[in-house]
């Protein structure tokens, strides 16, 4: 009934659509196929171009990886020859870094057997107002009949030498009878044959810096006690010195005990908690004293103190870290005494000195007492830093008296015998000290002032032994002594990798004093302004 009253529009309506969507339907699917296979070849060539980039990647880190592996080899072969932080290790005036270490060998490394050479390659350049006085001890007696007071009247000297370069061999060696040995030796070429200090600028001659073993028992009595013997010729366990661009700055007494004598010493180290060492010790040494024959070699001489050798013993404590956030990285106080005789031999019947190298009978000796008693302290990495030097700050500083002759230690200050009140000779007396703070601004970048000062005791005594300075005017003039000392360094030291440069002001100011016997007395003052720059490469 419906069908008859259809009418044939709608029929052809209705047949229409049933032909067409099948064909519209089909069409969307090869459209798809199309796309999905494009999709498929440009996903393969960005599949294939990004493999492409990975390989190429991964064949370049390969190729740096290698290279990166060549380059620590060759840097580890060099470090094992060449120490690559040496300048920020290096000290100028300090011990050895490599004695009683574990040391990479270099010339030798076996089983029982570490030998390791270094050194270092100096350059000093000074520019002085005075012809002479790169240290105190060395100061002139300025000359009242110069215009101007002589030395001091802008006689400005240049200087320029090599002769501090030094060489140095670290040995390690087995361990025997549960001990562990090691031993260093170093030479620089400092000592002139021809003259007096560094006037003379030619003929540089080897001179033995240091030449010392070592034996170490570890676990002596109890565990972390430590009992070390050294022999030969190098410092004493407490001798903390002043970093300094001219080590001889602070020298001459002005607290710095330090002296590289012929010596046996032993220290005993005794663990009083796990951060804190109770140090005792004991020596016997032979002083190395120089009359100047061999051009004044200052810390290394050729003499002798009397028949018996000098007695030293001293005390110290070493600390770790003290405090949390803001402490001390590390702590060493150090005390030491020595005692010894010295011998002086004057004309029969009088006052007067013989010349040390005349073997004349006509004299009567006497025989003097011999001591000094130095302390020192060191605190280092004051700061927030635990690990590294960067913006922290080393102090250093110490001071020594003497009674005699003050070279025992490197505290000689011109007098040896006074006559005192009573018209008894005695040895005399002299007080320094010295203080060297070190700022960190940087693990290689440092600011730096030492100074020090010294004083002659009963320096209204006249002397009569010693260093004597002739008066420039005429030999015939009083003697003079010095009865002050001061000496100062400001400096800026740079110390990247092998290198170290440092640039620095010194200024000294001496005092001088002739007293008579029958009364009275004349003085004198000395200065001097030094501006000195060092370098040095070092292996």
């Amino acid at each position: 009934m419906r069908l008859t009253r259809c009418s044939p529009v709608a029929v052809i309506a209705t047949l229409f659509v049933c032909g067409v969507v099948p064909v519209a339907h089909a069409q969307s699917v090869d459209e798809l196929k199309q796309r999905i296979e494009e999709l498929e070849r440009s996903t393969r060539e960005q599949v294939d171009a990004l493999k492409r980039m990975l390989q190429q990647q991964e064949a370049e880190r390969a190729k740096e990886r290698r290279a990166q592996e060549e380059r620590e080899q060759a840097l580890a072969g060099l470090s094992n020859f060449f120490d690559l932080e040496a300048g920020a290790e290096q000290t100028n005036n300090g011990p050895p870094r490599f004695l009683g270490e574990d040391i990479p060998g270099n010339v030798y490394s076996g089983k029982d057997f570490k030998i390791r050479l270094g050194g270092s390659l100096r350059l000093h350049v000074q520019h002085n107002d005075t012809p002479v006085g790169e240290s105190v001890s060395r100061a002139l007696v300025p000359n009242t009949s110069a215009p101007g007071g002589g030395n001091n009247a802008s006689r400005e000297v240049f200087r320029a030498f090599v002769s501090r370069t030094r060489l140095n061999l670290a040995m390690q060696g087995p361990e025997t009878v549960g001990a562990k040995t090691s031993a260093y030796f170093e030479m620089d070429f400092n000592q002139q044959a021809n003259g007096n200090g560094e006037v003379n600028a030619v003929n540089n001659n080897p001179r033995l810096r240091w030449a010392i073993g070592r034996w170490a028992f570890p676990n002596f009595l109890v565990n972390g006690n430590e009992l070390i013997w050294t022999f030969g010729q190098g410092d004493a366990f407490d001798q903390i010195t002043p970093d300094t661009i001219d080590y001889n700055t602070l020298l001459a007494g002005l607290g710095d005990a330090e002296r590289r004598n012929p010596r046996v010493e032993v220290v005993d180290k005794f663990p009083l908690t796990s951060n804190l060492v109770f140090l005792t010790s004991l020596g016997f040494e032979r002083p190395l004293f120089d009359a100047g024959f061999l051009g004044g070699t200052t810390d290394c001489g050729s003499g002798c103190l009397s028949g018996f050798p000098a007695v030293s013993g001293g005390i110290g404590l070493e600390a770790g870290r003290l405090g949390g956030d803001f402490g001390i990285g590390a702590t060493k106080i150090y005390a030491r005494t020595t005692w010894g005789e010295f011998q002086e031999r004057f004309t029969q019947g009088t006052l007067i000195p013989t010349i040390p190298t005349n073997d004349e009978t006509n004299f009567t000796q006497h025989t003097f007492d011999n001591q000094t008693a130095a302390f020192s302290v060191t605190l280092d990495r004051i700061g927030f830093n635990k690990t590294g030097q960067a913006l922290t700050l080393r102090l250093k500083g110490g001071g020594v008296w003497t009674r005699g002759e003050g070279r025992i230690t490197n505290s000689e200050f011109d007098r040896r015998v006074i006559l005192d009140g009573g018209g008894h000779l005695v040895p005399a007396q002299s007080l320094g000290g010295w203080i060297n703070p070190q700022f960190f601004l940087t693990d290689t970048l440092s600011l730096r002032w030492a100074g020090g000062e010294q004083w002659a005791l009963d320096s209204d005594r006249p002397a009569i032994t010693g260093t004597l300075l002739d008066d420039p005017a005429g030999a015939a003039l009083p003697k003079f002594f010095r009865v002050n000392n001061f000496q100062s360094e400001v400096s800026l030291w740079w110390t990247p990798g092998p290198f170290t440069f440092a640039l620095g002001y010194n200024f000294t100011s001496t005092n001088f004093k002739s007293v008579n016997r029958s009364g009275g007395s004349e003085s004198r003052h000395n200065e001097n302004n030094k501006v000195e720059f060092i370098s040095w490469w070092s292996f």
